[in-house]
């Protein structure tokens, strides 16, 4: 912990003003606690609140991945502890001993603060303090700015006594109310002006006593006494003492009532729920408000270790706070001695008592607090206003409201579920076909004669190609539905004879857009359609045959491992429609050259520097890595060009009918081969050498001529079709 010396003065104030503030509301949550029934023990109760102050505060400061977070008994579970205490007395038989009642009550509070402690440390060791990050921004910016309209709404029951209410609202603005709260509202003004005029680390300081020492100023040119001052409720008071803590929980606990407290466990669910959310929320928030990254699993073992001690010596729940943490923030220190001081001021009011605050004015303190509280209303509703879309907006107006009215848990529930529908409303617009081509634009890897490039280019349209993106759920899997049966009806356009889907990029899919896929099915049964699903992963394959999409794959449907093999069953299936016999009568490469050169005596003069092998199906023709010395004219049968991968798969590039070329990069560029060739059927082919290539040159350079000629047109036609595929998967 180091500190330099010109922000000691400032660490010291931040630090004294926490520790005061961090009494007050330890003792105000104490009194709520132990009320009714178990007043008589508010002394004991006020020391278990100011020793949780004093440990928790303590080792939040030394251990924080943050070093000027605040913490102490929380807010937010004192509520719910006062309501196990009451539903503890109104359980307690009638004549029971006052002091087992209350070793009933101390005893539950004591249980549900160490197993709050035990779940916050397991949460933390095994990291899952990271799931607050799948928390919508909105979400934390109305945890924020709820948290603001509390402080604000605290800030008035400190001065006048009594939370504002709209039944209320006009005894609040009464002569006798406003005077207790409106010198606040303007000590708050004054507090904002001040720390935006004046950007020093000892202007808030210094506006605290000037706002201390001004009050009673002005209430003594009233004619007002301290006596009058604090009968009349202006002051904190005389409160009463701490004296009556002993660290003896666990003797006490001897004497307790386990079946009643064994009835309690409900609250204590909801309370390890609610801690646990609020450590999480309230260290995001200090993320926010500091703009600095925090260790959640580190805050959420730290805030585990101080309530198990805290449980163990008698203490109530307490963690990370947001709105002292913020305050401390705007003073401008960051150091690990706020905290310690904050913890010291605490243990000294738990030894010497409480004597020294009774002149300490409300108006000051309920300021302080408005002043905290405004700060995040304005950052998050009037500035968020202009630097928010409007629907994240509104959830922050939502998650105020709810939390104003209900609580924290419950406005962040709300605002989570208001984000979850925004998210599936804004993703459902989001078209889940990335591309829409047909099988003119985009094709298979596989080299086809002339005539059938040429009615495939010609009846493309009849194939509909599908890339998939995302995830698919109703909502863009309806209005995928919707498209494709709008196309495949398009009385203006070709009849559409195959449908595929390529699902590479598709992370998954729901019950409900399974179904859209069954309808589909449905229609293209009704209308001959065949449907194509490419590259689906188990996943998705396990969510459509459980939604039904079952049978026997047919002229209906079928699968692909990759979006290749799904093109080249689409192209072979539209061809034999189109009654083309592209494996039987083949325009051979020969047939090509022998237009470009012309005389029968140049083709056989052609063929003399060619050697013709018979090969079988299965034979590998070239093999990969292997030196480039010839090329291959296929002119019967077919082979798959492979590219094999340093784990012995291998990956399909290119599938080549008769009247194509293979290997004739390696020879022009006089490389080693980047891929195997693999016979897939018997095939005649043509062997021509780089030595008989040259001999042709020199011997024959007119068919020479002609045969370069027609390497140049192959290879740009490759060309061309790849850069028509890319710009149609690009537009």
């Amino acid at each position: 912990m180091s500190i330099r010396r010109e922000e000691l003065p400032a660490a010291l104030v931040a630090g004294a003003v926490t520790g005061l503030v961090v009494v007050i509301l330890s003792l105000s949550f104490a009194v709520l606690i132990f009320s009714g029934e178990l007043s008589g023990h508010v002394g004991t109760a006020i020391g278990m609140a100011l020793f949780t102050a004093v440990v928790v505060g303590a080792l939040v400061a030394l251990f924080s991945s943050y070093p000027g977070t605040i913490a102490f008994p929380q807010d937010k579970i004192a509520p719910i502890l006062a309501l196990m205490a009451s539903l503890i007395v109104a359980d307690t038989p009638p004549g029971t001993d006052p002091e087992q009642l209350f070793a009933t009550v101390a005893t539950a509070l004591m249980l549900a603060t160490a197993l709050t402690g035990a779940l916050l440390f397991a949460l933390g060791y095994f990291r899952l303090g990271g799931f607050i990050r799948f928390i919508p921004y909105p979400v934390i910016g109305g945890f924020l700015a709820g948290t603001g309209w509390l402080l604000v709404k605290g800030a008035i029951k400190v001065m006048t006594g009594h939370a504002p209410t709209l039944e209320g609202l006009a005894h609040l603005f009464a002569a006798a109310e406003a005077v207790k709260w409106v010198p606040g509202l303007l000590f708050a003004l004054v507090l904002i002006f001040g720390m935006r005029r004046w950007k020093h680390v000892a202007t808030l300081p210094l506006l605290l006593t000037g706002g201390i020492l001004g009050y009673h100023l002005v209430a003594r040119l009233l004619g007002m006494s301290l006596e009058g001052l604090e009968q009349g409720g202006y002051l904190l008071g005389h409160l009463p003492a701490a004296g009556g803590w002993r660290p003896d929980a666990v003797i006490r606990a001897l004497s307790a009532d386990w079946l009643m407290i064994a009835d309690q466990a409900g609250s204590v669910s909801t309370i390890l729920l609610i801690s646990a959310i609020g450590v999480l929320l309230n260290s995001s928030g200090i993320e926010v408000a500091a703009n600095e990254d925090m260790d959640l699993n580190r805050e959420l073992k730290i805030a585990g270790i101080a309530n198990m001690v805290s449980g163990a010596g008698g203490g109530i729940i307490g963690f990370h706070t947001l709105g002292l943490s913020s305050m401390v923030l705007k003073m401008g220190v960051r150091s690990r001695l706020v905290g310690l001081i904050s913890a010291l001021v605490c243990l000294s009011m738990l030894v010497i008592g409480t004597e020294p605050l009774a002149l300490f004015p409300k108006a000051v303190l309920g300021g302080l607090l408005m002043f905290i509280g405004l700060g995040f209303l304005e950052e998050w509703l009037v500035e968020g206003r202009h630097h928010m879309p409007p629907a994240d907006y509104a959830i922050i107006l939502m998650i105020v409201g709810v939390v104003g009215t209900f609580g924290y848990l419950q406005g962040a529930a709300v605002g989570i579920v208001a984000c979850v529908v925004l998210f599936v409303v804004n993703y459902s617009r989001v078209a889940v076909a990335k591309h829409e081509l047909t099988a003119a634009e985009v094709s298979s890897n596989v080299d086809r004669p002339r005539e059938e490039v040429a009615l495939l280019k010609a009846h493309g349209g009849r194939i509909l190609v599908y890339s998939l993106q995302g995830f698919m759920f109703f909502g863009t899997a309806n209005k995928l539905l919707t498209r494709v049966i709008g196309r495949c009806g398009d009385l203006g356009a070709e009849t559409v004879e195959v449908v595929v889907f390529d699902f590479r990029r598709v992370a998954g899919i729901d019950t409900s857009a399974a179904m859209s896929f069954v309808k589909l099915r449905q229609f293209a049964e009704k209308r001959g359609l065949s449907l194509v699903f490419a590259q689906q992963n188990d996943d998705v394959g396990m969510v459509l045959e459980r939604a039904g999409f079952v049978g026997a794959e047919g002229a209906t449907w079928r699968s692909a491992p990759d979006l290749d093999h799904a093109l080249e069953w689409s192209e072979n299936r539209l061809l034999a429609k189109l009654e083309v016999e592209a494996r039987t009568k083949p325009r051979s490469l020969m047939a090509d050259l022998a237009e470009d050169l012309g005389e029968p005596v140049q083709v056989a003069r052609m063929m003399s520097f060619v050697e013709t092998l018979n090969v079988p199906a299965g034979t590998v023709v070239l093999e990969q890595g292997s030196a480039a010395h010839d090329l291959f004219i296929l002119d019967s049968g077919q082979v798959t060009v492979r590219l094999l991968n340093d784990n012995g798969t291998s990956i399909r590039l290119r599938t080549m009918h008769a009247g194509t070329v293979v290997g004739e990069m390696g020879l022009y560029l006089n490389e080693e081969r980047s891929a195997s060739v693999v016979a897939d059927a018997d095939c005649v082919i043509h062997r021509l050498t780089a030595r008989n290539l040259i001999r042709m040159e020199e011997e024959a350079p007119s068919v020479a001529a002609a045969f370069h000629r027609l390497m140049a047109r192959q290879l740009a036609e490759r060309l061309r079709n790849t850069d028509h595929m890319i710009r149609a998967l690009t537009d």
